[in-house]
């Protein structure tokens, strides 16, 4: 009796019963796309706002710096100068190692005028896995670029000059220049927008050389995969409980990648670069409201749709409602019914719109971030429940304002 009366009610008013599968349908792609690209995304956006460049430095504490991650102070008695390049493959070692996209040390060293920076151009390490990977000052900073030329080789006598030094002076790919009292080739010029601009950069091994300090270096470029900051993750881990500490080092922040990075190279200061980081968190989280926003006016819209018409379903349906009532049908098995047959509607429109929604986010991720997005399986599973809560919500207020009117009083009007 149940399921003949819900499938001849859904029979009924077939283009009313499209329209709000339809806009079931489209609040669930809405919401499968947005969430599904929200669960995927974090890393990928993360990996296009690395372009910014290195989101953390380390530096000797006795490089005359203060601060750092935890308050740690600079330039304690008998702290190194400078930091063992053997070690900068430790880096790597921490916890979050994964989260390490590129590392670049270097040695500044001055020529006259002339700013020279000793890197590693495209430089190969030991993994903890026991591999070789190779890293450079070109990982850390992507968006540079060599306007002319190419990048030199870590083991030859080759030269990248910044764009305004190289304009000062008139040197171009192929010029032969001095530095340090070295002959070296300069091969390309780079623009990189910030103070690398008025340096000659040369391979880290050169300048070890050529200031007789083998083996050293006075700074580490990190780029790492964070997590925005909150309150949370700006306290400071030596006044935090041994539960809080463990749980401040399991999330991915900026400043509890630093701390395991100065644990990993004792006698260092890793210090987040707050411009980088921090335009990191803004944005990541815009982008996330925006999402959460879209998805939110997607079903709040297909809500209102559902209940508009089914307002209009029930007025047109309020002398059978009266019926059933008169007959000796409890309000609650009306009530039961009708929303038989609104979930039903739900559920088609949630399948639907499912389906709609991982097509449309992978839509997304290859139109706007050029990769491939990975739906979970699971959230399909969870929309369409969700759907059917959403159409059957809509429908509350019209039914149960329906199932108010007194059954006499409409019968005697003749509906």
């Amino acid at each position: 009796m149940i399921f003949r009366f819900v499938r001849e009610s859904i029979q009924r008013a077939p283009r009313r019963k499209a329209l709000i599968i339809a806009a079931i349908a489209m609040g669930s792609a809405v919401a499968t796309a947005m969430l599904g690209v929200m669960l995927d995304i974090g890393d990928k956006i993360n990996a296009e706002l690395r372009s910014e460049g290195a989101n953390i430095t380390v530096t000797a504490q006795a490089a005359g710096l203060t601060g750092g991650v935890g308050s740690i102070s600079a330039g304690a008695a008998g702290a190194a100068d400078y930091i063992p390049e053997s070690e900068v493959p430790n880096i790597k070692k921490i916890f979050w190692g994964l989260n390490i996209i590129g590392f670049a040390p270097a040695l500044a060293a001055q020529d006259g005028a002339v700013q020279v920076e000793g890197v590693w151009f495209r430089h190969p390490y030991p993994t903890p896995q026991g591999g070789t990977q190779t890293t450079g000052i070109g990982a850390v900073n992507p968006a540079w670029q060599v306007r002319k030329g190419r990048w030199p080789e870590d083991l030859l006598n080759e030269a990248i000059a910044g764009e305004a030094v190289a304009r000062r002076n008139g040197w171009k790919p192929g010029s032969e220049i001095t530095i340090l009292g070295e002959p070296f080739k300069v091969v390309g010029v780079l623009s990189s927008g910030d103070t690398a601009d008025d340096r000659v950069l040369v391979p880290l091994a050169r300048v070890q050389a050529l200031t007789q300090r083998p083996g050293k270096v006075d700074r580490i470029d990190v780029a790492a995969l964070t997590k925005p900051e909150d309150d949370f993750a700006r306290r400071d881990p030596n006044t935090m409980t041994a539960k809080e500490k463990e749980q401040w080092s399991c999330s991915s922040y900026v400043t509890s990648i630093a701390y395991e990075i100065e644990q990993a190279l004792p006698g260092t200061v890793a210090r987040p670069v707050r411009r980088v980081a921090d335009n990191e968190g803004r944005i990541l989280d815009r982008v996330g409201g925006l999402m959460e926003l879209i998805t939110l006016v997607a079903l709040l819209s297909a809500g209102l749709t559902v209940w508009s018409l089914t307002a209009a379903t029930m007025v047109e349906r309020r002398g059978e409602i009266a019926i059933m009532q008169a007959i000796g049908a409890a309000r609650s098995v009306v009530a039961l019914l009708f929303g038989l047959e609104i979930a039903l509607v739900g559920l088609v429109g949630g399948t639907i719109g499912a389906i709609a929604g991982v097509v449309l986010a992978h839509y997304v991720g290859a139109s706007v971030f050029k990769e491939a997005i990975s739906v979970s399986w699971i959230l399909p599973f969870l929309i369409v429940p969700g759907a059917m809560a959403i159409a059957i919500a809509g429908a509350a207020q019209p039914l149960r304002r329906a199932l108010r009117m007194e059954p006499a009083a409409i019968l005697r009007e003749g509906v």
